[in-house]
């Protein structure tokens, strides 16, 4: 947890912290805020006060702990911010409302076969006026942004995704945070899809447990955020956790085409558009993973022997990656039925056992909690990080003396 100061040159500063610990711990009293931060308790007193006149904390009644009178407890006020957060994907979108709590209030969803650029711009502005309409003109004042999570290279993968050589031209030319702030009046705040994923896992997810893991997220493609000392690491380029590109043996699946060399990659392999295309293979057809459980139970089987293949890829992929930054954890999640990626998670587990080559360490192996909105709902956060939460940046913003908020 990040620590405070009591220089009143860092009072924004320190009202992040005392915000963060608020996110993290749920409830807490002045004295534990305190405690936890090294701030003194008039300091935390004055931050809180001013807080929850502000809005952003609120009082939860009163808690005996030991002898003494009843701390007042405070918690996160729900109703202090709002965010949107949008995952435009390569054959899906989702765009929804969040609130300072992290609940979702409402989400809009679209699924399609090829990404163009103008209908994914048209429905993310048509989404963010009908989300903004369903808030009051009090708490549309309090609306701080659009948080955009995509792929980076939505060009790319042309041949997996048959998309024209006029569409991947299209968005290699393309700024689409840019070409959304025409659109829409709310200031924007991108990441990459899966890394936003990772933040919401982080967040609101496994980020309690674990502070040290390798997050891998099964979409159209396979990709993934690095998480170290409960930080999310983007890497010099912002393209930590790219797992789509990482060399692995070739597909044991017959429905998948030979390799062009001498390694696979796992995009290839641990993938929805593979998975797709092994079901057509077996007569099992489908535009898109939603119509997947229409096919259940009848193509289990091959859903089976797409587990199978899958699992060993990753399982290639994590010993490269924990042989590197020694991860304590795995953390899987997807696109998918629920019951689908258990299955997978549970698979991964064996395989790894089995397969530990000498003088790797084997991490654990869980679920992701979050689920199939991973993506929007770590997109919805980025705004409230860029406000709220402790950067050493802001310290930098106030060094004439006066307090900011």
């Amino acid at each position: 947890m990040s620590k405070g100061s009591n220089s009143s040159g860092l009072r924004r500063y320190n009202e992040r912290v005392l915000i963060s610990a608020l996110r993290s711990l749920g409830m807490a009293s002045k004295f534990e805020l305190a405690r936890l931060s090294n701030l003194t308790p008039q300091a935390v007193t004055r931050i809180i006060d001013d807080l929850e006149a502000a809005g952003l904390v609120a009082q939860r009644g009163k808690l005996q702990r030991g002898l003494g009178q009843p701390s007042t407890m405070y918690s996160i006020d729900p109703k202090g911010a709002f965010s949107i957060g949008v995952n435009a994907g390569r054959n899906d979108i989702q765009i929804l409302l969040m609130d300072f709590g992290g609940n979702v209030i409402s989400k809009i969803a679209h699924e399609f076969s090829l990404p163009d650029p103008d209908f994914l711009l048209d429905k993310v502005a048509e989404a963010v006026m009908q989300l903004q309409a369903l808030l009051s003109p009090a708490e549309q004042a309090r609306l701080v942004g659009v948080g955009l999570a995509m792929p980076w290279f939505m060009g790319g993968w042309q041949q997996e995704l048959n998309m024209s050589d006029a569409l991947a031209a299209r968005w290699n030319s393309l700024k689409f945070d840019q070409a959304l702030a025409t659109r829409i009046s709310l200031p924007i705040f991108i990441e990459n899809d899966c890394s936003a994923a990772a933040i919401a896992e982080l967040q609101f997810g496994l980020g309690n447990q674990v502070k040290n893991f390798l997050y891998v997220f099964i979409g159209t493609f396979v990709g993934g955020g690095v998480v170290l000392q409960g930080n999310l690491e983007s890497g010099v380029h912002g393209n930590s956790g790219a797992l789509a590109s990482m060399p692995v043996s070739p597909s044991t699946l017959d429905s998948c085409p030979p390799a062009k060399g001498p390694f696979e990659v796992l995009a290839n392999r641990a993938s929805i558009y593979v998975l797709r295309r092994h079901l057509k293979a077996r007569g099992f057809a489908i535009n898109n993973i939603s119509e997947l459980p229409n096919v259940l139970p009848a193509a289990q089987a091959a859903v089976d022997e797409w587990i199978e293949d899958c699992a060993q890829a990753l399982t290639f992929a994590i010993f490269s990656a924990t042989g590197v930054l020694d991860f304590e954890a795995i953390v899987l999640d997807g696109n998918l039925p629920r019951v689908i990626v258990l299955k997978l998670v549970e698979r991964l587990r064996v395989m790894m056992a089995e397969l530990t080559p000498a003088g790797v360490y084997l991490p654990d192996v869980f679920c992701g909690i979050i689920g199939v909105d991973a993506r929007a709902i770590g997109g919805a956060i980025l705004p409230f990080y860029a406000n709220f939460s402790p950067d050493t940046t802001v310290m930098l913003t106030n060094q004439g003396g006066g307090e900011q908020r």
